[in-house]
């Protein structure tokens, strides 16, 4: 086992990441589980996470940091899901087999729909102005802050804002 120190830049990637995925991770598990199994299990993830190490906060796209927590977070409902029918009783077993049907409808669709936005997004991003589309994508994939792309470009920190500000007014508009 190599050096398992998580630098300063992993842990605010990660710190960010869970602040930004957090609210969203817990609706999801919150349609098939109690507030306190999901909060329990989206901390967990984030904890294997931060056990890791590199694994996904290796991965500069953000998008497939998503995915990839979403899917953990699907996959958590299912094995509770699935071990509350194996100790419940008959009548409970059935909504357990409802949930667990729902789920895998779930995925399909969401994972189908999240694809789909994902393409969308990277072909308008394909469509902004060039430097617009530069900061944009050293921002969203690369995870840079303002400051760092404001001195790698040898512009003012507000243009870079109102750079990314720009690229959002435009992806929010196409995709609506």
């Amino acid at each position: 086992m190599g050096n398992r120190t998580i630098t300063n830049e992993q842990q605010y990637l990660l710190e960010t990441l869970y602040k930004e995925t957090m609210p969203a991770l817990m609706a999801y598990a919150r349609r098939f589980v109690s507030e306190d199994v999901a909060r329990d299990m989206v901390q967990d993830i984030f904890l294997k996470v931060w056990q890791s190490r590199r694994s996904l906060l290796n991965i500069s796209d953000i998008h497939t940091q998503q995915a990839y927590l979403l899917r953990s977070v699907h996959n958590a409902c299912c094995d509770w899901v699935k071990h509350q029918i194996a100790v419940s009783n008959h009548v409970d077993e059935t909504l357990y087999l409802l949930k667990l049907e729902e789920l895998e409808d779930q995925q399909e669709r969401g994972f189908e729909l999240l694809e789909e936005r994902i393409k969308k997004v990277r072909k308008i991003s394909g469509t902004l102005p060039e430097r617009c589309r530069e900061i944009f994508l050293m921002h969203y994939r690369q995870g840079k802050k303002s400051a760092e792309i404001a001195r790698f470009f040898g512009i003012s920190k507000k243009t870079v804002e109102v750079q990314l500000y720009k690229a959002l007014q435009i992806l929010r508009k196409t995709l609506r």
